[in-house]
């Protein structure tokens, strides 16, 4: 007689080394993993940065032959993805780096495992498509806000552009995260305005996920208060050494429940504006954020209101419909401090496109399974349009 399931799994990147100054461990790390020599894959930026030379030299420094790869592209495509996993095939390296953005380290995830498995990038999208492990990987985040160094999700977008699908597996994770906030320094503030608010949708979408649990909202509750108190000031000033601590601290804690909770209808829009129109993902989440939380405020407020608390919401506002507005003021003052232009006609979506928009959205069943509300063609269409 079957029972119904009481438990939950918890995942994670099994060793985190966070904290200023620790890219200094990276040698080690590679030494921990058997490797003699390592892949880096990056892109032109974090090259021109001077973030991939800090990293070379520590790797110089200690003997560890490497091979670097500058040619990673933003929201990457499956056919790039490929091509680094042909780099890495042909390099011979055992230790495959991930150093920038989540661009940078899912497409060095999802190649790790392309390597091993023979497969190709299109073959592994979905859940649990990747048959054994990749080759070991650490990923170091430079933005605070993707948390790829602690998902099991990896994400490109599909060829023809029509929309972004994941690859879901536990073989994604990452063997090291190392998370060191100095190298979030030099980023520029509309980068750090964006990957902030994608850290907090990460947070506050997980906290209200169908597939939420008391450990993933212990996780959520203090990556948002983390984020809603530093956002603003790493923002204005980014040698804010607290600030940029803070707000390292807040991603990576809202990436733990991202893994294990996952993310709604914020996420699902995302995906679509991201692949149709380019815009990068941070930004695409925080144009939804607003419109999407007023919409569930309206149709579920108790859920709304069981993240009020951990939002800055006073014990003192008892009714929950007044709990979920206050909830989304606060949300909306984070956007605004950082001044995110919402206007999704800003962004080169044509008003005609907004049905096919909803219908792809609604069509992302996994994000959407994970939503308090199951919305349809037309709630999502609706939305869109509050914001066009």
């Amino acid at each position: 007689m079957s029972q119904e399931v009481s438990y939950s799994v918890f995942r994670t990147t099994a060793n985190v080394v966070f904290g200023p100054g620790s890219l200094e461990a990276l040698p080690d790390q590679v030494r921990f993993l058997g490797g003699s020599k390592a892949f880096i894959a990056t892109d032109a930026g974090i090259e021109k940065a001077g973030i991939l030379g800090q990293a070379e030299n520590l790797l110089d420094e200690a003997g560890i032959e490497y091979e670097s790869y500058t040619r990673v592209e933003p929201e990457p495509p499956t056919t790039s993805i490929d091509a680094c996993a042909e780099a890495i095939a042909e390099s011979g390296a055992q230790v495959v780096l991930g150093l920038g953005g989540g661009s940078s380290m899912d497409t060095s995830q999802i190649a790790a495992c392309a390597v091993t498995n023979g497969l190709a990038t299109e073959q592994m999208l979905g859940v649990d498509m990747i048959p054994k492990p990749g080759l070991p990987t650490i990923s170091i985040p430079t933005t605070a806000g993707t948390a790829s160094e602690v998902t099991g999700n990896a994400v490109a977008v599909l060829p023809d552009r029509s929309n972004k699908m994941a690859v879901v597996s536990p073989h994604i994770y990452p063997q090291v995260a190392l998370v060191d906030p100095d190298l979030t320094h030099g980023v520029p503030a509309n980068i750090t305005a964006y990957t902030g608010v994608d850290a907090f949708c990460h947070a506050a979408e997980s906290y209200i996920s169908n597939k939420a649990t008391r450990h993933t909202q212990m996780y959520a509750t203090r990556a948002m208060r983390l984020i809603l108190g530093n956002l603003a000031d790493a923002y204005r000033d980014g040698s804010d050494g607290r600030a940029r601590t803070h707000m390292a601290l807040g991603s990576l804690m809202a990436g733990y429940t991202l893994a294990n909770a996952g993310t709604t209808m914020v996420h699902a829009l995302a995906h679509v504006l991201g692949a149709r129109a380019g815009v990068p993902h941070g930004l695409a989440n925080a144009i939804f954020l607003l419109p999407i939380m007023r919409f569930y405020a309206e149709r579920v407020p108790e859920k709304i209101d069981g993240l009020a608390g951990a939002v800055g919401v006073p014990d003192s506002v008892t009714d929950s419909q007044e709990r979920a507005d206050q909830a989304v003021s606060i949300m909306e003052k984070m956007v605004t401090d950082v001044e995110i232009d919402q206007k999704l006609g800003n962004y080169g979506v044509a008003e005609s496109d907004l049905r096919d928009y909803a219908e792809t959205t609604v069509a992302t069943r996994r994000l959407m399974l994970q939503s308090p509300v199951d919305a349809t063609v037309e709630d999502v269409e609706s939305v869109l349009e509050s914001i066009y």
